[in-house]
């Protein structure tokens, strides 16, 4: 919600110094009919970037087809791709020893996670089954394992393992998917931040924005449905953008470089009922 209540601010900012709000949006939002499916503009939009990070609300269904069409868009142009999961790797050992569908399903994270926060869902087991048939993209997992360094370092541990990626493979590209704290860009502490200090590769840090709709998330309260809305600005009620996606100016004050807006989120079933 607060990302929601940031934009509408943003497109105030906008207006206060001489840009009118539609006129920004129509010249620099990219129509999206399909996530899945994504333009040439948009690989125009986002080519000058080595690294893409992708922050969403976690236990929705609109983020991990977005995160497919962005992977496909890229290997599509000839590009390879490590796609990493903000999933702690030690809860993922049956799947890379297997790397089948079905170790999918049979790793902790998806059949016995120790904790429920949203991300344990059908979209992201069928996200990373897309990414693996892929040929030109390599999946890995970032977040920490348990007992891994202090929660505090959490953000920091998770940048210096995508940065060892880089590192790996210096040419490819790197494409992210988080919850969307931990790749904003005004906090010094995420892991976003952390990565843009010690790196020199050019990075761009997107959110999910959306109108209203549902997700199935851990709000300290334990997994549950929640409704969430926003205000009605511009950016959700033009004509014509039910999806897109946008870039905003350096000197925007917006937590990220850009989002990707949908309509409507839904909210995701978990793989499993623990």
């Amino acid at each position: 919600m607060k990302g929601i209540i940031f934009l509408f601010l943003i497109f105030n900012f906008l207006n206060v110094n001489g840009q009118d709000d539609e006129t920004y949006l129509k010249k620099h939002a990219i129509r999206i009919d399909n996530p899945e499916k994504l333009s040439e503009s948009i690989y125009t939009l986002l080519s000058p970037f080595q690294i893409i990070m992708f922050g969403e609300m976690h236990g929705t269904n609109e983020s991990a087809p977005f995160f497919n069409g962005l992977t496909d868009l890229f290997t599509n142009k000839g590009d390879s791709v490590l796609a990493g999961l903000e999933i702690p790797p030690g809860l993922m050992t049956q799947f890379t020893t297997h790397n089948t569908d079905s170790s999918i399903y049979q790793s902790d994270f998806f059949n016995n996670p120790p904790f429920l926060d949203g991300k344990e869902s059908f979209p992201w087991a069928n996200l990373i089954s897309k990414l693996n048939n892929n040929k030109k993209v390599n999946i890995f997992f970032f977040d920490v394992n348990e007992n891994e360094g202090k929660v505090y370092e959490r953000d920091s541990l998770m940048s210096e393992k995508i940065k060892s990626q880089l590192n790996q493979h210096p040419s490819w590209r790197i494409i992210t998917l988080s919850g969307n704290y931990h790749n904003r860009i005004t906090d010094t502490r995420t892991m976003t931040s952390v990565l843009k200090r010690n790196s020199t590769a050019k990075i761009c840090a997107l959110n999910m924005e959306y109108k209203e709709g549902s997700c199935n998330a851990n709000f300290k309260y334990g997994l549950e449905i929640k409704k969430l809305g926003s205000y009605r600005t511009i950016y959700n009620s033009t004509s014509g953008y039910d999806h897109y996606i946008i870039l905003l100016a350096e000197n925007s004050g917006y937590d990220y470089n850009g989002f990707y807006y949908t309509k409507y989120i839904t909210p995701a079933k978990m793989t499993t009922t623990k």
